[in-house]
């Protein structure tokens, strides 16, 4: 068997490794073992590498497609080929549909060869067959399957071959990457790569830094750009699919002319929903969009001290005509009684609306209704913490789990005076800012159709509207409902 360099794209993990700092510390230093083992070689202090080694042979890379395994594993194969390590394609020892024990042996024969020259790093990219099965899954497919719980032979020499990698005349290691779950691995394979380093969903913190990176490496300025509302929207989004939506979004201003931030939030609509459904939509329906998603939503949860994220009036691939996001701020924290109320305000806006402007549409309304109350029971729940419960989505106003019709009914009467606290609160809104909603709708979002944080926020201070106008009286009316604010 011939071995075959791998072949690495060329990145450099102090360069173009980018957010998740924690992995990125973890890599860092597999390059530094590294550097040690060879000084350890050069010192000929053979025991103590050989200790080594047998305490850390190599390293699993493991999540879940597109987190970024394969990115980590050619930025730390290009460190280890600085330092004088030559990188095996470890895929070559399982070419074959079918891999025999012999196949291992003919592998680690030839790396051994290749150690009398110079230390090894034997990098695998994907890996299936060498992880093996834990025993509880194996007793799973048996007791499931029939299957007989017999020891592979294969990864009997494979283990008896990663046990023999001290004995070579220079340093090797081995870092294999896989979509398998640390739990389904043989217990024998994990405890000899006793390093794991876990790829998952990045922060939001690490979004931003691989839209900034991506950005500037396809000749954008990120300055230009909404990063922190991009960031936002692609929330649950791998690593990969960051890449791809730069990527994607980039192409298409190629064709176009300019990258906008609209076009990028396009993109990320249709990378999360699918393509938008062929539905061409009337001015008059337009109209009446904008002032549902602005006045009804947008509005109310600026003027409670919430950020706008997102309002558009586009039609989504799920049918939705026009959206509106928004996200907690440093005044109105997540999973505080004053988010929950805020966000009640901010989904009764519509009715408001409706009621004060008559303007908005009856539809989506009772879905608003159906979330304002669920807002409200998260409410009520800081203050009855005990009790468990969820409202379903075909109900209006709860749940199930109740211990009982009385707390059944003491709970919907509270979720109607939350509700009814906050609807008068967005009416406030809505009747304070008549004038404004109107300027807004008709000369801005009519027109563009989709506005994100930067946009919104800039329109709204040109208009002499300040944030959190009525994040007082909202403050005052939770504690007139009793909840500490």
């Amino acid at each position: 068997m011939e071995l075959r360099e791998f072949e690495s794209s060329e990145v450099s993990l102090y360069k173009d490794f980018i957010g998740f700092p924690l992995i990125r510390e973890e890599l860092r230093d597999i390059v530094k073992y590294l550097e040690y083992l060879n000084r350890l070689d050069q010192d000929e202090m053979h025991d103590q590498r050989k200790m080594l080694i047998q305490s850390e042979c190599g390293s699993l890379f493991l999540g879940r497609t597109g987190t970024g395994k394969t990115h980590a594993l050619h930025c730390v194969v290009n460190e280890a080929k600085e330092r004088g390590y030559y990188p095996v394609d470890g895929s070559t020892m399982l070419k074959k549909e079918r891999v025999h024990p012999e196949d291992i042996g003919a592998f680690f024969d030839e790396c051994r060869d290749k150690a009398e020259e110079k230390p090894l790093l034997i990098a695998y990219d994907d890996v299936k067959q060498l992880l093996g099965l834990s025993s509880s899954v194996r007793d799973m497919m048996r007791n499931a399957f029939g299957r007989s719980d017999r020891e592979n032979p294969m990864l009997e020499e494979f283990r008896r071959q990663i046990d023999r990698l001290g004995d070579f005349k220079h340093p090797a290691y081995i870092i294999l990457t896989s979509v398998q779950r640390r739990r389904n691995i043989d217990e024998q394979i994990a405890r000899r790569f006793s390093r794991h380093v876990i790829f998952g969903i990045p922060s939001d913190k690490s979004r931003r830094a691989l839209f900034d990176y991506y950005l500037r490496i396809l000749g954008h300025k990120p300055d230009s750009f909404d990063i922190t509302t991009i960031s936002y929207l692609t929330q649950g989004v791998v690593a990969g699919k960051v890449k791809e939506i730069v990527s994607r979004s980039s192409y298409k201003a190629g064709m176009e002319g300019e990258l906008t931030d609209k076009l990028m939030v396009r993109e990320i609509k249709r990378f999360l929903h699918g393509p938008p459904v062929d539905m061409s939509l009337t001015d008059d329906v337009k109209i009446q969009t904008c002032y549902h998603e602005f006045g009804g939503h947008t509005l109310p949860a600026y003027a409670v001290g919430l950020e706008p994220i997102l309002v558009t009036i586009e039609p989504s691939a799920d049918g939705i005509i026009g959206k509106s996001l928004h996200r907690p701020s440093k005044n109105t924290p997540a999973s505080s009684s004053k988010y929950f109320f805020a966000n009640a305000i901010t989904l009764m806006g519509s009715t408001a609306v409706y009621n004060e402007l008559n303007r908005g549409t009856e539809e989506g309304r009772l879905n608003d209704l159906v979330n304002a109350a669920r807002s409200a029971l998260d409410l009520y729940v800081l203050k009855k913490p005990k009790l468990r419960m969820r409202v379903r989505r075909g109900d209006t106003y709860f749940s199930r789990g109740l211990s009982s019709e009385e707390s059944k009914e003491e709970i919907e009467g509270e979720i109607e005076k939350i509700k009814d606290k906050a609807l008068a609160i967005a009416k406030d809104i809505v009747r304070a800012y008549k004038n404004e909603i109107e300027t807004f709708v008709e000369k801005h979002l009519f027109h563009n159709e989709t506005m994100i944080r930067r946009e919104i926020i800039a329109t709204l201070k040109d208009m002499g509207v300040e944030p959190g106008t009525f994040y007082k009286p909202m403050c005052e009316a939770l504690n007139a409902l009793d909840y500490l604010v």
